[in-house]
């Protein structure tokens, strides 16, 4: 039996706001999660492995549930003045989010991606990436463009073919909906990246590279077994392999038509495309005068 609505998105008070952070986010020092889940329910997503979400299963399936952190605005506002009373405020990379989309539907009930990005407005920090896929997030881009050079949204576009979306996706927003809201974030003054994470089978690199060059300041091209942070291992665990034998998509681990997209990308826009792990932490490591690969 499924869990009810009402334990679908029960409320989970905040204890704590910021995460500190490393690994595949090596670079950036915290992420910053207003929910626990993600109604997207993304077949392919490895975040509905970690043993924040196990206890969920089979109560309640990956994608039928999301907790709002509750209280987490104020919680950040706390946190970032003590970074900014010990010095550190400055030298502080968030990532928001890491293990959820925090402009999935519920956040325009919620709010509470709005109330962490009105915090960060108000005490910057060195960086800050919003990452989502969702057209929502134009609720706010007047907040994002505030934090100017410091802030950028990266929105994931894996694919420019939307039935293949619709196959492993299909309750994410639209291929097209998503070009028209960063071709709008853009146009309010806000640095985009665009996120190929996983990159999908999509029509042909000049054809999605062409709109990747007309509608990014920056691209991260990625793929399952690079960008899963267990080489691969973590996507396994998910119904990723059934969906691509049934569209007849070939080995879901070969990397070759996102190599193939990186390359033509990188003949056009040289250190503004990047590779994986190296292309989403190149902003949080420019900020400490890293740019080591």
């Amino acid at each position: 039996m499924h869990a009810t609505a009402g334990e679908r998105y029960a409320a989970r008070p905040a204890s704590a706001a910021l995460t500190k952070t490393g690994g595949f986010l090596t670079g950036f020092t915290h992420t910053l999660q207003p929910y626990i889940g993600c109604a997207f329910g993304c077949a392919y997503c490895y975040v509905q492995g970690l043993s924040v979400h196990r206890f969920h299963q089979p109560a309640a399936a990956w994608g039928e549930y999301v907790h709002p952190r509750t209280g987490i605005g104020e919680r950040l506002r706390q946190e970032l003045a003590r970074l900014r009373g010990a010095g550190l405020l400055d030298e502080t990379a968030i990532f928001m989010s890491s293990a959820t989309d925090p402009y999935q539907a519920v956040e325009r009930r919620m709010r509470l991606s709005r109330a962490c990005l009105t915090a960060l407005r108000d005490e910057p920090p060195g960086l800050l990436v919003v990452q989502t896929r969702s057209p929502f997030v134009l609720d706010d881009v007047a907040l994002l463009r505030e934090l100017g050079s410091r802030g950028w949204l990266s929105f994931t576009i894996e694919t420019d073919r939307d039935e293949v979306r619709r196959a492993l996706t299909p309750r994410c927003p639209a291929i097209e909906r998503r070009w028209e809201a960063v071709a709008a974030a853009r146009a309010a003054g806000v640095q985009v990246q665009v996120a190929v994470s996983p990159c999908l089978p999509y029509s042909e690199p000049a054809q999605f590279g062409a709109l990747l060059l007309a509608h990014a300041d920056r691209v991260v091209v990625d793929t399952y077994v690079s960008g899963d942070g267990q080489g691969g291992t973590r996507t396994a665990a998910t119904t990723t392999a059934a969906v691509y034998q049934a569209q007849g998509w070939g080995d879901w681990r070969a990397e070759e038509a996102a190599l193939r997209l990186y390359e033509w990308l990188a003949l056009r826009m040289g250190a503004r495309v990047g590779w994986s792990q190296a292309g989403f932490t190149d902003l949080a490591r420019g900020l400490r005068g890293d740019t080591e690969r």
